[in-house]
Order: C-alpha cells, then sequence, then structure tokens
C-alpha cells in the first residue's frame, strides 16, 4: 500500500554559460510518492519520485542482495555511488511521465529526455525498520497498556513473550481476543466480563469462574473451546467456558501456536549523502539528499517465547 509523504529538495534546475559551465541553480519535489520497482537484474531495484507537474523525477538505481522491503534491516545497507553498481540520476522530460517510465522495461519512445544530472560519488544509507505493528484485536493499542507505564511492550497478560498490542490471544485461551469483547449489551462498549470478577474475558484465563482454565474447557481438543457444549438443552445454550455449570475439563489442550498473526507496516528510508553531482557543483550548497520513506504492509507470524 502505498502512501503520500510531503518533501522540499533543492537540486539543480540547470542551463549552459557562456562558457559552458553547468550553473546549479534549484527545483523542488512537492508531495512526491516514494516508488520502487524492481531492476531488471536480479536483485536489483529503482527507488523514484516524480514530479507530474514539472515533467521531472530523481531516481535511485542499486543492486543489493541484502535489500528486502519487508525484512528489517539489522544494520543499514550502504552503497557507493562511485563504485558503479548504482546510479542516482535527476531528469526533466518533453511530458509527464508516470511509474511504468521506471517499471517498464521498454519506455515509450515519445518520452524524451530534455535535461539530465547524474550523482558520480556520494554515500546511499537504505534501511527498513518497523513502523507499526496491530494485531488488529479491535482494541486500540493505548488501551492495551495494562501496566499503565506508557510501555505496550512491557504487557504480555499470557506470558507467552507476545505483548498485548501484538498479541490476537492476549490470555492464550484458545480464544481470540476480537471473539472475547462482545457483551451483548445494547448501547455499552465495555469489553464481556462473563463472571463479573473486574477483568475483562479477553484478559481472564477463566472467563466464567468456574475454576477450570477456559482454555481446558476445549472438551473435544479440536482446538477451540467455542464448539464445546456438553449440557446443550433448550435452557441452556452456553458453551462450557462461559457456563459456571459446566466443570468438565480436557487438561489435554495446548495454546493454539498459530494464532500470533500480526500486521506490520515496515518503513524503508532511503538517504543520499555525499553526493557530487557531474558538471559544476559550486553553487550545490545541500550535499545530502533524503528520498524520505516508503511503507508497506505485510501480515508475519510471531514466535512465541513464553517467560
Amino acid at each position: 500500500m502505498k502512501k503520500l509523504f510531503s518533501f522540499i529538495f533543492f537540486i539543480t534546475v540547470f542551463f549552459s554559460c557562456d562558457d559552458g559551465d553547468i550553473i546549479i541553480t534549484g527545483f523542488e519535489f512537492d508531495d512526491a510518492n516514494l516508488e520502487i520497482c524492481n531492476g531488471s537484474l536480479e536483485n536489483e531495484f529503482v527507488f523514484f519520485k516524480i514530479n507530474a507537474s514539472n515533467n521531472e523525477a530523481i531516481s535511485y538505481n542499486f543492486i543489493s542482495e541484502e535489500f528486502n522491503s519487508i525484512i528489517v534491516t539489522d544494520t543499514p545497507i550502504t552503497i557507493d555511488l562511485s563504485e558503479g553498481t548504482s546510479s542516482l540520476i535527476y531528469r526533466q522530460f518533453n511530458t509527464t511521465i508516470t511509474n511504468t517510465y521506471y517499471c517498464s522495461n521498454i519506455p515509450s519512445s515519445e518520452i524524451i529526455v530534455t535535461e539530465e544530472l547524474r550523482g558520480v560519488s556520494g554515500i546511499a544509507v537504505i534501511e527498513t525498520q518497523i513502523a507499526v505493528e496491530d494485531d488488529q484485536d479491535n482494541v486500540p493499542a493505548e488501551e492495551e497498556d495494562i501496566n499503565g507505564n506508557g510501555n505496550l511492550d512491557d504487557d504480555d497478560t499470557d506470558g507467552d513473550g507476545i505483548p498485548n498490542y501484538k498479541d490476537q490471544d492476549d490470555d492464550d485461551d484458545n480464544v481470540l481476543t476480537s471473539v472475547e469483547l462482545e457483551n451483548g449489551i445494547a448501547e455499552n462498549d465495555d469489553p464481556r466480563d462473563t463472571d463479573g470478577d473486574g477483568t475483562p474475558d479477553y484478559l481472564d484465563n477463566d472467563d466464567d469462574g468456574d475454576g477450570v482454565p477456559t482454555i481446558n474447557e476445549d472438551i473435544d481438543g479440536d482446538g477451540s473451546p467455542r464448539n464445546d457444549n456438553t449440557d446443550a438443552s433448550e435452557e441452556d445454550d452456553l458453551f462450557n467456558y462461559l457456563d459456571p455449570d459446566s466443570t468438565e475439563r480436557n487438561d489435554d489442550v495446548s495454546p493454539d501456536p498459530n494464532n500470533t498473526e500480526v500486521l506490520t507496516t515496515f518503513r524503508t528510508t532511503v538517504n543520499i549523502n555525499n553526493i557530487v553531482f557531474d558538471g559544476n557543483n559550486e553553487n550545490f550548497e545541500n550535499d545530502d539528499f533524503s528520498f524520505g520513506f516508503r511503507d508497506v504492509e505485510n501480515r508475519r507470524n510471531l514466535p512465541k517465547n513464553p517467560n
């Protein structure tokens, strides 16, 4: 999923003087979306931004076996432009371009480059980190600060090594948090508390307070307590884990290892420092360039590491 980020960068709109030197003045990109395409070679990528209003674009092409937009970089990837495995190029065109200019193997013959400036040296720094993670359990992350200390990573109700704000099943009872919230009371958004003990079901490992942990009320052992009702009748349509009168138990049940999916937003930042462009750089005042950042969402399963 692509988002729009604003950025301003003063670089060059250049022209020829009588002596043939290129004088650097300036141009700006406003609200340009950082995009990426795969290159034609293995492990080749192109980051680029397009300013459609001025028919201009800036791109950074590089080859790296380390880069992956959904894998955190332990240390930043650094690439020296002077080594020839990457290129930083600013271009002006005779017409408006789209991302197909960089993402297709053969650009349209109607697109003509009218001006071009290339970086001949500089250091590119590429880094991918986690910006946001969300378990999508319908409990806002700020409300999962159970300890009230402002550090969400300290709140791990079930001790499985996954903080509540990333945990689909906060109490590890094999009933997802999103399922345990609904209280059935009109115009009341409080999370359900079946046994009225002050601990909502999604944080309570014994929802009905009958002394049998919710997870052990999975009588048929299929990994879900939500289909076990051993005393079913017209008067009683409650699952065992919500019925204090049903105390049968199955001690051969373990927490589901698959209830660990989290929606992760990976953020890649691209910066190029100490740039030297071809031509005359005397008037180029800022030799560092930031492409800004690009976010990618991806679902992943977190490992459980019980305390």
